[in-house]
């Protein structure tokens, strides 16, 4: 039996569920069709003349095939190139190319046109979820899309989702927010559950016990520092209602529940992609030497290197050589109260410092020497290496500008050990494209007289502070 509740906005699952899933979106190449797709109408195979297909990303479905399986009635107008379907209480009217339809005469606007093929009309399937009513899923092992009337809950529901706003925030950290507005507080032994989905990136909330307020309805969201593309939200089932927000890379939001259960809210960060250090008119560069002399271990088998002293040092050098070029450097500790007692600045004190709006940071870089080992022998890794945090596309960029520029003294023998990524603390939860370098080992015994040699750690500062040039001056 059909609900008599209209559930207008059905979020299609094959949006939701990747692996291998058809999506909607993208570039139009009339030769990527894919026919090797099967179709289910309230627990029914068909076998139609005209199978289902994947067409250019999008999934198409034969509408005369669909409906006529329910009971519907289709008419076609070969002069005006139009189809009308009559289902229950719905005319749902069509015209082949147009991305315009109509649903009991109100405009609608389909994501690609209807179109014939091999003398079918097929539509696309996110129409037939969102505008007629139909629970829709993809079994990407199978192949095969189910069309389904809703059914009726097994229980009673809490409630309804009533609203959904998505702004802007007033943070670095909290650059876009999505709230969800419920109409009865969340249930306590079942929330809201959350999936981060990938290829393409989206973030969901399911709300188990809530059905959707017809009024409530996708949207789309424009800002380049967000990496928030879209919200969409439908009844994945009878009784829960999915929220995806889309995103330009893989983000997981803080999420927080209102005091009185009514509303989820949802904060993500800056897009990692963007980056234009001179918005403000000045470039910022908070350099973080790391740990304190007051650090266990942290020194080479024979004593001979703290590297608290190395990494302290290597800062004063770039430090002096970016502000020569016009760029203020900043540091995440003061190196001058280091001094044998004070203890050592907590790795979230320095990530605070970073991230503070007052200090306007563009980004932020980790001086290190590295170690093996047991901390007591001498060991033989060796090598250069440098760090950004997850899929972070500036810290990457960031850190590969810090790998060219060093390219001279791999040349002369350094070991480049490469670039990669890591969950370093200070990277992980800096704002900002941020990284951390290991500029060789203290264990071992041959690099560790170049860590200590003067002429090499102003060498690798020269090469240190260019690279950071180099990349800024990418995104003047």
């Amino acid at each position: 039996m059909r609900i008599q509740k209209s559930f207008y906005y059905i979020i299609v699952l094959l949006l939701l569920l990747g692996a291998g899933l058809p999506q909607f979106g993208g570039k139009v190449h009339a030769t990527n069709i894919s026919y090797d797709v099967r179709l289910q109408v309230n627990g029914v195979e068909l076998k139609l003349d005209v199978p289902p297909l994947i067409k250019d990303n999008r999934t198409l479905v034969p509408v005369r095939g669909v409906f006529e399986a329910l009971g519907g009635k289709v008419e076609w107008d070969a002069a005006k190139r139009q189809v009308t379907v009559f289902y229950q209480d719905t005319k749902v009217l069509l015209t082949i190319g147009s991305t315009a339809a109509s649903v009991n005469e109100a405009g609608a606007v389909l994501d690609v046109p209807a179109q014939i093929i091999n003398q079918r009309t097929l539509i696309p399937l996110r129409f037939v979820a969102e505008s007629l009513n139909f629970l829709v899923n993809w079994d990407g092992a199978q192949r095969l899309v189910s069309v389904n009337e809703p059914a009726v809950p097994s229980q009673p529901l809490l409630g309804d989702v009533d609203s959904l706003k998505v702004e802007a925030g007033t943070s670095k950290t909290e650059n876009t927010i999505v709230t969800i507005g419920l109409s009865a507080p969340l249930s306590a032994t079942a929330p809201y559950k959350t999936l981060a989905l990938t290829d393409p990136d989206r973030f969901a909330v399911d709300l188990p016990g809530f059905s959707l307020t017809p009024a409530v309805t996708d949207q789309t969201y424009a800002d380049e520092k967000s990496p928030v593309t879209a919200v969409r939200i439908g009844q994945m089932t009878a009784d829960t209602v999915r929220v995806v927000v889309d995103l330009l890379e893989g983000a997981k939001p803080t999420i927080t529940v209102s005091p009185d259960g009514l509303s989820i809210v949802l904060k993500f960060a800056q897009y990692s992609g963007y980056f234009k250090p001179l918005e403000d008119g000045k470039l910022v560069v908070m350099l973080d030497p790391g740990h304190w002399s007051t650090t266990a271990g942290k020194r080479s088998p024979d004593g001979s290197l703290r590297e608290y002293e190395f990494n302290q040092d290597m800062v004063g050098r770039v430090k002096a050589l970016l502000e020569a070029q016009g760029i203020i450097a900043l540091t995440s500790v003061d190196a001058s109260l280091d001094n044998g007692t004070t203890p050592e600045p907590s790795l979230a004190e320095r990530v605070r410092i970073a991230n503070d709006p007052a200090n306007a940071v563009d980004i932020f870089v980790s001086f290190h020497a590295n170690a093996s080992g047991n901390g007591k022998d001498w060991t033989t890794p060796a090598g250069w290496e440098t760090f950004y945090y997850g899929n972070s596309i500036l810290g990457k960029s960031l850190a590969k500008s810090l790998e060219r520029a060093t390219a001279p003294a791999f040349a002369a023998g350094l070991k480049n050990r490469g670039v990669k990524s890591a969950d370093f603390y200070v990277i992980k939860y800096t704002t900002m494209p941020a990284i951390l370098i290991e500029h060789g080992f203290y264990t071992n015994i041959y690099e560790v007289e170049k860590l200590k040699s003067d002429s090499w750690r102003a060498e690798m500062a020269t090469y240190d502070a260019t690279g950071i040039i180099d990349f800024l001056n990418a995104y003047k």
